[in-house]
């Protein structure tokens, strides 16, 4: 009996391996099952702590995934697990600067371990920081010299730049490492291509599909070879035959619409244009995701923001999810903004039960998408609140360097500021920044149906809509109708047909 007392009868290494045997299974619940009685009987373990965090954000059960977090950085604030999987809330919550703040605190407690530096350069250049992207992937790369991910980081770093040459170098140093890496395959099929050297890139994706008939990546390729070439007949063929595989991987209706948008401009359609000055990409090769991230919202409402969304893009604007007034807008980029950010100047109401951010010098609301029930506690109110004031400082300091260096179209609608005028004031604030472009789009009349897309001066765009969407009667916005602005305005900005 002493011994049975002394002594626990489950054996807490077959534990953990019976729960890291129910995650590979994906048995979340019998895992959580497992690293709960490991805390229970073992609560000196990490393990028991630091996994199940894991499990609950890999099935979306984020704030669940949190609570579990603070109990176990209460335990082991300096474990580099624990940091790393609240890195890994943020990265899945898009809390690009919190994510950024714990993979800094991995590196710090763990410098030898790829994953602070790795997913710090991912946090980097998916919020459009690419210089610090850039530094980040060639200190890891000084640390891990010839790692196939970091470099596949710096890949990513360069497509979102449009340096499809970059891009292509990068790509090529993942396959020295790992020549089987479909995805960097199909990354140097898509740089060439981009550089101009179609007939190599369906070589190659000839070939790897040999070996992988149904990749998607692949068959994609192979599609866009023969779009290249301007081969209609084969284009169609291949697009029907990989048919199953791109509804599988959820890409074909995307790719399919794409070319028929190619085609009918190669064949001298109307009304079908594309994409931005600034951007790199062929238009004719736009994917409606590339599309929507040639555009920087500026309001009025929310519409715009909800497209992107739609088209399964999430680029960080200041104004992407705002209410921004003609007016208060104008005050504000007169102002550069001065004011967002500030303590004195940020107001937090409730609408719905939503937290709203107002900003009171130039009248401009904010949602956040943060709910009451989320912040129980006057500790999590003060945190979210200062959170979100370094939040909106990134963000007006973002706005400001994108309206300085334009990589994008500004884009705004209004159903009341309607004239000529309006859409040239708002122009004339956006070029004292620099040579921005802008879509302003108001409803349409009886001489410019809706969809219709014209130039009123060099740089600036009238487009035509119905009008702004209801969101309060669970309305959603014509998503077709602003990709066609989109495109043909898009086309507009590069010097191709107007209307």
């Amino acid at each position: 009996m002493v011994g049975t007392v002394e002594y626990p009868l489950v054996n807490p290494d077959e534990m953990v391996g019976e729960a890291w045997a129910a995650m590979q299974r994906q048995d979340s619940d019998e895992a959580l099952r497992l690293w709960r009685a490991l805390r229970r009987e073992f609560p000196e373990r990490p393990d028991g702590y630091v996994w199940p965090i894991q499990v609950l954000w890999q099935n979306g059960r984020l704030d669940e995934a949190e609570v579990v977090a603070a109990e176990a950085f209460a335990r082991f604030p300096e474990n580099p697990d624990v940091l790393v999987q609240y890195g890994w809330i943020a990265t899945m919550r898009q809390r690009w600067d919190e994510a950024l703040r714990w993979w800094a605190a991995v590196r710090s407690q763990a410098p030898d371990r790829l994953d602070g530096y790795l997913w710090a350069t991912r946090a980097l250049w998916t919020s459009a920081r690419f210089d610090e992207a850039e530094a980040m992937a060639s200190e890891a790369l000084a640390r891990f010299p010839g790692n196939a991910d970091l470099q596949a980081e710096r890949a990513w770093i360069a497509i979102n730049r449009n340096d499809w040459k970059a891009a292509l170098h990068c790509w090529e140093l993942v396959l020295e490492v790992e020549p089987e890496r479909r995805g960097a395959q199909a990354g140097v099929m898509q740089a060439l291509r981009c550089l101009g050297h179609a007939a190599d890139a369906e070589v190659m994706a000839s070939e790897a599909l040999a070996r992988h008939p149904e990749d998607p990546d692949f068959l994609a390729e192979h599609i866009w070879s023969a779009v290249d070439r301007g081969d209609w007949a084969a284009a169609a063929s291949r697009l029907e035959a990989a048919r199953g595989g791109l509804q599988q991987a959820g890409r074909f209706e995307e790719i399919r619409a794409a070319v028929d948008a190619r085609r009918q401009t190669a064949l001298g359609g109307v009304n079908s244009p594309a994409p931005a000055a600034q951007s790199n990409v062929a238009s004719d090769e736009i994917s409606a995701s590339e599309l929507m991230l040639s555009f920087e919202s500026l309001g009025e409402k929310c519409d715009f923001g909800a497209v992107q969304r739609h088209y399964g893009v999430e680029p960080l604007g200041l104004l992407r999810f705002s209410f921004s007034p003609f007016d208060p807008l104008l005050a504000a980029l007169e102002d550069r903004f001065e004011a967002i950010g500030a303590l004195e100047d940020t107001g937090f109401e409730r609408f719905r039960d939503e937290t709203i951010l107002i900003m009171k010098k130039y009248g401009l609301f904010f949602h956040t998408f943060v709910y009451e029930g989320e912040l129980p506690t006057p500790e999590k109110r003060d945190a979210f609140r200062e959170q979100q004031r370094r939040r909106l400082a990134f963000l007006k300091r973002k706005l400001i360097a994108d309206l300085e260096e334009p990589q994008k179209i500004c884009v705004y609608s209004s159903d009341d500021r309607t004239t000529d005028d309006d859409a040239a004031r708002l122009f004339a604030a956006l070029r004292a920044y620099g040579p921005n472009s802008l879509l302003y789009v108001r409803p349409s009349d009886a001489d410019h149906p809706v969809g219709t897309v014209e130039t009123l001066q060099e740089g600036l765009y009238i487009g035509y809509f119905t009008r702004l969407t209801d969101f309060m009667a669970e309305e959603q916005p014509p998503f077709e109708l602003w990709r066609q602005l989109c495109e043909r305005t898009y086309r507009l900005v590069q010097g191709g047909p107007g209307r």
